[in-house]
């Protein structure tokens, strides 16, 4: 095999890889409306696809997982950390962090993986998103807090957020990102930006993350209807128009962080098909679906701030 051939072989074996992992989520497609969402969503699922090949080629041990895990951590909670607060807003904060950290618990005691979990609150109101990091570390944002109606849709994102790592999403993407960047050593992926992680998935590993999510909140004992709600939140707003006069703390938080969850949009499937298979999870594996409790958070308890991170 002359030396030419050599060179390009591997580049060949991830494009038909990707081509194959391209053909496979679309097989695995579940029925939506044509829109420029699905457009994008299907351009972002290919890119995903193509990029993520060269991670299969080595998987990251639970130990350097769990130290690189705690190193982007204590980074990005210093970058989220709230400039100038009060007394009363971190005891404010604190508080919400320990009731992220219990239902965050309550719904991991079910994940596959055994990880040191921890969940972190993002006190500020233009952060519409949730993002998780390898290891176990989940990051929920005041924003995406306001757009919730109950414990139920809060057990159903951190249930999604945990799956992300608990299927080594999270540590197939920081190895995506050392193979693109050359960065050699596990200890120089400590510098990655958040933008890494806030990127979303492809398209087939978002609605696992969405199944096994909510798999993961119906053995917490909590009621798939609350991450349906939160998704039919997410479909209106996808269809949003132009701002209009507020109608409640829902639609003010929408009107003040449209432009930040436009961003959550992009790197996720369009609500229909998320909320057309938490459907039939329901129907296949007859979950019991009583009324959602009651969110034990309040909005007002914490301030937003102007945002200073990404």
């Amino acid at each position: 095999m002359n030396s030419s051939l050599k060179r390009f072989l591997p580049l060949c074996i991830i494009l038909l890889a990707g081509i194959a992992a391209i053909i496979a989520a679309e097989w695995q497609h579940i029925g939506t409306r044509p829109s420029p969402q699905a457009v994008l969503t299907a351009a972002a699922d290919a890119q995903h696809e193509l990029t993520r090949v060269p991670a299969h080629y080595d998987v990251m041990t639970d130990a350097d997982e769990i130290a690189l895990g705690n190193t982007l951590a204590d980074h990005y909670v210093a970058e989220f950390a709230r400039s100038q607060a009060t007394s009363a807003q971190l005891a404010a904060d604190k508080q919400t962090e320990a009731y992220l950290q219990t239902i965050g618990l309550r719904v991991a005691t079910h994940a596959r993986r055994k990880l040191p979990w921890r969940f972190h609150y993002i006190p500020d109101a233009n952060f519409v998103n949730a993002f998780a990091l390898p290891g176990g570390h989940v990051f929920v944002g005041d924003g995406l807090l306001r757009l919730m109606h109950s414990e139920d849709a809060l057990a159903g994102v951190l249930g999604h957020e945990v799956s992300h790592i608990d299927l080594r999403h999270c540590a197939e993407r920081a190895q995506t990102e050392a193979h693109l960047r050359d960065l050699g050593p596990l200890g120089a992926l400590g510098g990655l930006p958040v933008e890494v992680f806030l990127g979303g998935y492809s398209k087939t590993q978002e609605l696992e993350a969405d199944r096994d999510g909510t798999t993961l909140a119906v053995a917490a004992a909590y009621s798939p209807l609350g991450i349906l709600q939160l998704f039919a939140e997410f479909a209106r707003l996808e269809q949003a128009a132009p701002a209009t006069p507020p109608n409640g703390p829902v639609d003010e938080a929408a009107n003040l962080s449209l432009a930040t969850l436009s961003g959550y949009f992009r790197s996720h499937p369009p609500a229909a098909e998320r909320i057309q298979q938490v459907r039939s999870l329901i129907s296949a594996n007859h979950w019991p679906t009583p009324p959602p409790r009651p969110l034990q958070w309040k909005p007002h308890l914490t301030a937003s701030r102007t945002p200073d991170a990404p």
